[in-house]
């Protein structure tokens, strides 16, 4: 017979404890929280949309570079879209600046109603400095457009 102390059960007939099981506690802890951070991320673009964040000094931000962008590229039909039916390329601040324009900044938007206005800084690889000028818009539907 077999000394009682060398048995794998004790007296009791109970296992002793493995250090090698393990649980799925941790693992469904994990997955828990997993799910709650994204119903909060669902959730939270749902009560607040990014779109609703936009202020209209961002959306007259936005205008006034894609149109820079739109004339650098040479992009006829989009400077079209961006601009009001009055724009006219020799009263603008662009006028005679020669290679890429770059936007350095738009500042002091002001918004009255429908109309705005924003103080619009630009370079030019033509090496004349920086300009300034201030750029009337209008809305047009959701979006501004520029004028002069």
């Amino acid at each position: 017979m077999s000394d009682p102390s060398e048995s794998p059960h004790n007296a009791a007939g109970d296992d002793p404890e493995d250090p090698r099981r393990t649980t799925a506690t941790p693992f469904i802890a994990a997955v828990a929280l997993v799910v709650i951070i994204l119903v909060a991320i669902v959730v939270g673009s749902i009560l607040s949309p990014a779109d609703e964040n936009v202020t209209e000094a961002d959306r007259i931000n936005r205008s006034v570079a894609d149109y820079i962008q739109a004339r650098n590229h040479d992009d006829a039909d989009l400077q079209k879209s961006l601009v009001c039916s009055t724009w006219s390329d020799d009263r603008s601040l662009l006028a005679g600046r020669e290679g890429e324009i770059t936007l350095q900044g738009v500042d002091s938007s002001e918004v009255n109603g429908d109309r705005a206005r924003a103080e619009v800084r630009i370079t030019a690889e033509d090496g004349r400095g920086e300009a300034t000028d201030t750029w009337q818009l209008t809305r047009s539907g959701d979006k501004w457009v520029v004028c002069n």
